[in-house]
This record gives C-alpha cells, sequence and structure tokens, in this order.
C-alpha cells in the first residue's frame, strides 16, 4: 500500500468514525442486527404468511381436489389475476410452499 493510499484510508476511516459518532449523539439507533430484532422480523413475516394463506385457504382446498399440480394451480391463479403474496405472479415453488404450510398446520392440529 502506498503512502497516499495509507492517508486515504486513514481520512476515510476517520470521517466516518465521525459521522458514526455525530448519528449516536442524535439518537439514531445504529445496528438492528440482534437476535431480538431477528426474531421479532422472522415472527412479522410467518405472521403476514399465516394471514395470506388462510386468505386463499379455500381456492387451494378446492385445486387440491382437482389433482392440479402445482405449475397448474400457478397458471390457474395468474390466469384469474390473483396476485401472489408480494404482489407479483405466483409459480409452483410458491404453490408449494402454500401447501406445505396447509400440511404443517394439519399435522400441528393432530
Amino acid at each position: 500500500m502506498t503512502a497516499a493510499n495509507k492517508d486515504v484510508d486513514e481520512a476515510i476511516s476517520r470521517r466516518t468514525r465521525q459521522a458514526l459518532s455525530e448519528a449516536k449523539a442524535r439518537g439514531v439507533q445504529l445496528g438492528k442486527a440482534g437476535a431480538d430484532n431477528i426474531r421479532a422480523t422472522v415472527e412479522k413475516r410467518k405472521s403476514a404468511a399465516d394471514a395470506f394463506a388462510r386468505q386463499h385457504e379455500a381456492l387451494f382446498a378446492e385445486f387440491v381436489a382437482q389433482g392440479l399440480t402445482h405449475r397448474k394451480m400457478a397458471d390457474v391463479l395468474n390466469e384469474r389475476g390473483i396476485p401472489a403474496a408480494k404482489g407479483g405472479p405466483w409459480t409452483h415453488g410458491q404453490v408449494q410452499r402454500i401447501l406445505n404450510r396447509y400440511a404443517d398446520w394439519a399435522q400441528a392440529q393432530t
């Protein structure tokens, strides 16, 4: 490393530390990757996925009764204009995951 590069690296490091300490003094929360935050985020996503799955449970029960494949279920959902959980088109993988969620619910009830 040349002397010029070392000086630049040290200047960047100094400015970064200064900016972080100023942000901390203003009360900005720095870093959110703690175990409690991760747990809360996972629970929030799971409850949203559960709510979405419950909303479509009867429809998927109908598809299963008809013996449709996962890919065909996705095609039918897309043809009907029913968006997937994040608003996009359905894929067979998403269908498989939602059916697995239903199976997990059924197993938990026994």
